[in-house]
C-alpha cells in the first residue's frame, strides 16, 4: 500500500469537524508527503468495562523544550478512550498529587453525582485516592474529558472519548485519526493567571491599537472602538494569551514535531478533531481538499460540505 502523511503543520490549519469524513485526490498536494521517515508516536488508548486512570505529574517535549506538566497515564494528551454505546463502564481514577483533582466527562449524559465538577456534583478527588465513576453509555459520538480542578485542564489533564455506535455506523470510512488540538505553554496555568490578573491581556498580547493605526485604517473604525469603549473592554481581551505563549499542538505534539497521520490514496478518512486548548479558537483547513462535515458535538448531522471550519474552545 502507497502510504502518505498528513503533516502537523498542515494539520492545524487542516482536518475536519468532529467525525468529519472526507475522500482524498489521487494526486498529491503539497501538503502529502511520501512516508520517508519514523512516525511519531500515536494516542494510547485504552477501553473495556473496567479502566484504571492515574493523574500524576509529568515530563513533557514541545519543539525540543522540556517542561512540567500533570498528565494521564503519564501522558499529556492522556489517553484516547474507546467505548461502546449500550455499554456500563467503570473508571477508576487515581489522583498520585499532592492536591484536589477530578475529570469531568465533557459531553456524556451521566449521573449527577459520575460528572466530576467539584462543589457541585461530587467533593472532588482528594490527594492519593482513588474515585470510581460508573455509568452506562446511553449515546455514540466523539466527546473529552479534563479535569474541573485549579489549572489542571491547562497543564495537561485532558484526552479524547471516542464512543462507537451500537449499530451500524452511519459514517462510513477506510481510516480513522482523533485529533486533539490544544495550547501548551511552559508556564503552569496557575503562573499565566497570576501574571493575567496582575496586568490582564496586555502582559501576553502585545497587539495593540495605535492612534495612527486607526488614521491609517489599519485599526478598528471610531464606530467600532466606541462600541469596544462602551463594553470596558480591549479587543484584545478575546485572545489574553498569545502564540507569544502558547505552542499549538495535536495530540501533544508542537509544529517542529511533525504530528503524521497515515493514509493511502483514494482512502476515505474519518477525522475526530477535538478543541481541548484553554481558550484557543483553530481554523481548520486541508488546502485544496474538501471536507464533509458528518457530526458535531456528538450529534450525527446532515452532511455539509466546506472548505474551512472554526471549532471553539470545548
Amino acid at each position: 500500500m502507497n502510504e502518505l502523511v498528513l503533516g502537523r503543520r498542515a494539520l492545524l490549519r487542516a482536518a475536519a469537524a468532529s467525525g468529519a469524513g472526507f475522500g482524498l485526490a489521487q494526486a498529491l498536494p503539497a501538503w502529502a508527503q511520501p512516508l520517508s521517515k519514523g512516525l511519531v508516536r500515536p494516542l494510547p488508548t485504552v477501553s473495556g468495562n473496567d479502566i484504571s486512570l492515574a493523574i500524576g505529574k509529568v515530563s513533557v517535549e514541545v519543539d525540543g523544550t522540556v517542561s512540567r506538566a500533570i498528565g494521564i497515564n503519564g501522558t499529556v494528551p492522556g489517553p484516547l478512550i474507546r467505548l461502546k454505546e449500550g455499554q456500563r463502564v467503570r473508571l477508576r481514577v487515581q489522583n498520585t498529587l499532592d492536591e484536589d483533582s477530578s475529570i469531568h466527562w465533557h459531553g456524556l449524559l451521566v449521573p449527577f453525582e459520575m460528572d466530576g465538577v467539584p462543589g457541585v456534583s461530587f467533593p472532588g478527588i482528594m490527594p492519593r485516592s482513588t474515585f470510581n465513576y460508573e455509568f452506562d453509555l446511553s449515546h455514540a459520538g466523539t466527546y473529552w474529558y479534563h479535569s474541573h480542578s485549579a489549572y489542571q485542564e491547562e497543564d495537561g489533564v485532558y484526552g479524547p472519548i471516542v464512543i462507537d455506535p451500537a449499530g451500524p455506523d452511519p459514517v462510513a470510512y477506510d481510516r480513522e485519526h482523533v485529533l486533539v488540538l490544544s495550547d501548551h505553554s511552559p508556564l503552569a496555568g496557575a503562573t499565566i493567571y497570576r501574571k493575567l490578573k496582575q496586568m490582564g491581556g496586555p502582559y501576553f498580547n502585545r497587539q495593540r491599537m495605535t492612534l495612527s493605526g486607526l488614521f491609517a485604517g489599519r485599526d478598528l473604525t471610531a464606530k467600532e472602538r466606541w462600541e469596544w469603549a462602551q463594553m470596558r473592554m480591549d479587543p484584545a481581551d478575546i485572545a489574553d494569551v498569545t502564540g507569544s505563549t502558547y505552542a499549538f499542538t495535536i495530540n501533544g505534539f508542537g509544529p517542529y514535531d511533525n504530528w503524521t497521520g497515515l493514509f493511502a490514496p483514494g482512502e476515505r478518512v474519518r477525522l475526530r478533531v477535538i478543541n481541548a486548548s484553554a481558550q484557543t479558537t483553530f481554523n481548520i483547513r486541508i488546502p485544496g481538499l474538501p471536507m464533509t462535515v458528518v457530526q458535531a458535538d456528538g450529534l450525527n448531522v446532515r452532511p455539509v460540505t466546506v472548505d474551512e471550519f472554526q471549532i471553539g474552545t470545548a
